[in-house]
C-alpha cells in the first residue's frame, strides 16, 4: 500500500496535559520515504509468548501450504494472532496517544500517524505510553517473527533492520485505490486489523459496511494489469493478520471505501529485503521479484500504452479541415445545436463568453442544455442510479453498468462505465449528446467562443459509478498536443459542490510528466500545482484550454454521493 510518511517524522503524541511533541503535524507530501534503520539488538524484547497466539507458530507448514496455493496470489490470514489483551492496549494508545493527520491524493484518503519506525526518536516520558504499541512492533521485526514470516511465505531473509510501519484511521468516505505495493525494496506486505473488538461485527464487517481488502487478479496470462473486478475481498476482524508477498504487476490489492459509521483502525507495514551487511543480502536480489514481462502499478501508470488500453478512441477523429472561429451561428448550426440552451447560442451571450474564456481560458456554463432536454434526461439518470443501487451509502457491485455499457480499464489508471449503443431511453438520449459534441456543428460554436482552431475530436459518455469508479492523473491523463477540453457533467443533487463526495475534475501541472512512487501525481488540497477544480454538478458545461504538461483526473466517486456522475467529456485537438 502507498504510504506518504516522512521519514524525519516520529509519531506525535497527545499526552493528557498537552506537552508539547517532538514533532509538528506530519505534512509533508512527498510520497514513500525509505523506511526507518534501527539496531533491534538494542531494544529489550518481551517473549514472543506474551505478543503472539500460542497456536501460532505451531500452524507454520499448514500455513505455508496454504499461503502458496491461496488466489488470485499467495496470501494468509490468521486470526487470531495476537495477544487479545496486549492487542487492546495497542488499539488503546492508537486511539488515545497518537496524533492523524488526514491525507489525500487521486488514489486514496485516509488519516495516518506518523511513522511508528521512529517511536525511538520520542523522549522517554513520551516512549512510556506506548508501551504496547513498542511491544508489538518489536516482536513483530524480531528475528523469531522475521523467520516465521519467511518460512510460512517462501520469501528467503528479511531484514531485521528496517523497520516499516504506520497506524491509519479509515472513517467514513476513506479508501485506498488498487496498486501491487511495489516502491522500493519491500518483500513482504501486512495488515494488522483493530476495528472495535467489542462490537457485535468484531468477528467480521458486513459487506455494506466496506472497508475490505480487495484482492485482483491479472486480466490474463497474457497482460499484467489487474482484472476489472477482484477475486477475493478479506473483510476487517479483530486481531486478524494479512500478508502477501509484493510481486510486480501480480500482488494488485485495493481498500474499499468505509461506508458504515465504525471506523476501520489497521496497521500497515512491509517487511524489506535484507539490507547491506545483513545475513541474506544479494546485490542482485531484487532481480528475484521481476518476472520476465512483469509490470509494476507505477510502470503500468507511467507506460503510455496504457492511454490507448481501453479506450474507445485512441487517436483524434480529423475534421474534413480546421474548423476556425466564426463569430455568428448559422441557422443550420442553430438546427444541429438544438440540444443546447439556446440562450448560448445568442450572439450577445457568445460574446460575454469568449471574453471569459479569453482572460482565464476555463469557463464553466450552467444549464447547458435545452431545460426540455434536461428536465426529461434527469429522471432516466436518477431511475438508473435507482435500479443499480448506487450512492446514498451503497457501493455499486461491481460489474454494474447497464444495457450497452462497457467498463474502461484498467483499473490501474481508471475505472468508469462508458457508453457504447443506445439501449433503452437513457442510452437514446445521451448518445444523441454525444452526437452533437461529435458533429461539426458544436466545433464551429466552441471555436467561436474559444477562439481556437480545432483540427479533431475524441470523447466517450461516462458513468462514474458510485462507490467505485475514478480516474488517476497519470501521465497518461495528459496529451501530447494542447486541447480544448468539453465536458457536459450530469451529476443530480447539490451535495457534491464541497468535494466531501469526490467526483471533482481537477487539472494538475505535471511537471516533467512522472507520476510519484505512490503512483499519484496530484498531493493534497492546497497543493502548488492544482491548477484548476471543478465540483460535479448539474447540467454544467467546463470548457478548459489544457496544456500537454498539465494532467487531469476525475476524483473517486464516494458511495455517499447522491448517485453516479455522468458526463459527456470530449477533448478537441488544437492547432498551433
Amino acid at each position: 500500500m502507498p504510504e506518504t510518511k516522512d521519514k524525519q517524522s516520529v509519531p506525535a503524541v497527545e499526552t493528557k496535559d498537552k506537552c508539547p511533541t517532538s514533532t509538528a503535524e506530519t505534512k509533508d507530501k512527498r510520497p514513500a520515504p525509505a523506511a526507518k534503520t534501527t539496531d533491534k539488538r538494542a531494544r529489550t524484547l518481551e517473549p514472543l509468548t506474551s505478543t503472539f497466539s500460542a497456536s501460532m507458530f505451531t500452524t507454520a507448514d499448514e500455513l505455508s501450504t496454504s499461503f502458496a496455493q491461496a488466489t488470485p496470489y499467495p496470501h494468509t490470514r490468521i486470526a487470531p494472532f495476537c495477544s487479545d489483551s496486549l492487542l487492546r492496549g495497542v488499539r488503546t494508545e492508537m486511539l488515545e496517544r497518537l496524533h492523524y493527520t488526514q491525507k489525500e491524493t487521486d488514489i486514496f484518503k485516509y488519516h495516518q500517524s506518523g511513522d511508528l519506525a521512529n517511536l525511538d526518536g520520542l523522549p522517554a516520558a513520551e516512549q512510556a505510553q506506548l508501551p504496547c504499541l513498542r511491544q508489538l512492533r518489536d516482536s513483530l521485526y524480531s528475528q523469531e517473527f522475521r523467520d516465521f514470516v519467511s518460512r510460512v511465505t517462501g520469501c528467503g531473509p528479511l531484514s531485521g533492520s528496517r523497520t516499516d510501519m504506520s497506524t491509519n484511521r479509515y472513517m467514513q468516505g476513506d479508501h485506498l485505490l488498487l496498486h501491487d505495493d511495489v516502491i522500493g525494496d519491500r518483500r513482504v506486505s501486512y495488515i494488522i486489523y483493530l476495528p472495535d473488538p467489542d462490537a457485535a461485527d468484531a468477528s467480521g464487517w458486513a459487506d455494506e459496511s466496506g472497508g475490505g481488502l480487495e484482492l485482483y487478479a491479472r486480466e490474463s496470462p497474457n497482460s499484467w494489469a489487474p482484472a476489472e473486478c477482484p477475486e477475493k475481498t478479506i473483510r476487517p476482524r479483530w486481531n486478524q493478520l494479512v500478508m502477501f508477498t509484493v510481486l510486480p504487476g501480480q500482488s494488485h490489492h485495493a481498500v474499499q471505501e468505509v461506508c458504515g459509521e465504525r471506523e476501520r483502525l489497521s496497521i500497515q507495514g512491509w517487511f524489506h529485503f535484507p539490507q547491506p551487511g545483513e545475513p541474506g543480502y544479494s546485490v542482485d536480489q531484487m532481480q528475484q521479484l521481476w518476472t520476465d514481462g512483469a509490470e509494476s502499478t507505477l510502470s503500468q501508470i507511467a507506460a503510455s500504452h496504457q492511454r490507448a488500453h481501453g479506450t474507445q478512441e485512441t487517436e483524434f477523429m480529423a475534421f474534413p479541415k480546421c474548423i476556425e472561429d466564426t463569430s455568428i451561428v448559422s441557422s443550420e448550426d442553430k438546427t444541429e445545436l438544438r440540444l443546447m440552451n439556446p440562450e448560448y447560442l445568442s450572439e450577445s451571450v457568445m460574446t460575454q463568453v469568449a471574453s471569459r474564456f479569453a482572460d482565464d481560458s476555463h469557463i464553466e456554463l450552467a444549464q447547458f442544455l435545452n431545460p426540455a432536454v434536461a428536465s426529461a434526461l434527469q429522471p432516466l439518470l436518477n431511475a438508473a442510479d435507482e435500479h443499480d443501487k448506487v450512492g446514498n451509502g451503497h457501493m455499486a457491485a461491481h460489474g454494474t453498468r447497464g444495457a450497452g455499457w462497457i467498463i474502461n480499464g484498467p483499473p490501474v489508471v481508471r475505472r468508469f462505465a462508458c457508453l457504447q449503443s443506445a439501449e433503452d431511453a437513457l442510452g437514446v438520449q445521451l448518445m444523441d449528446i454525444h452526437k452533437m459534441f461529435e458533429g461539426p456543428a458544436f466545433a464551429r460554436w466552441l471555436a467561436s467562443v474559444s477562439a481556437l482552431a480545432l483540427r479533431g475530436r475524441r470523447g466517450a459518455v461516462r458513468r462514474f459509478r458510485a462507490g467505485l469508479d475514478y480516474t488517476l492523473a497519470s501521465p497518461d491523463a495528459g496529451s501530447s498536443c494542447t486541447t480544448l477540453d468539453a465536458v457536459l457533467c450530469l451529476a443530480p443533487g447539490t451535495t457534491w459542490l464541497d468535494g466531501v463526495v469526490g467526483g471533482y475534475h481537477c487539472y494538475v501541472d505535471s511537471g516533467d510528466g512522472d507520476a510519484s512512487n505512490d503512483g499519484s501525481v496530484y498531493r493534497a488540497a492546497g497543493d502548488d500545482g492544482i491548477l484548476l477544480t471543478t465540483p460535479a454538478s448539474w447540467n454544467s458545461l467546463s470548457l478548459v484550454m489544457r496544456e500537454p504538461n498539465v494532467v487531469r483526473f476525475i476524483k473517486y466517486v464516494s458511495a455517499h454521493a447522491p448517485g453516479s456522475r455522468w458526463d459527456v467529456s470530449f477533448e478537441y485537438s488544437v492547432d498551433e
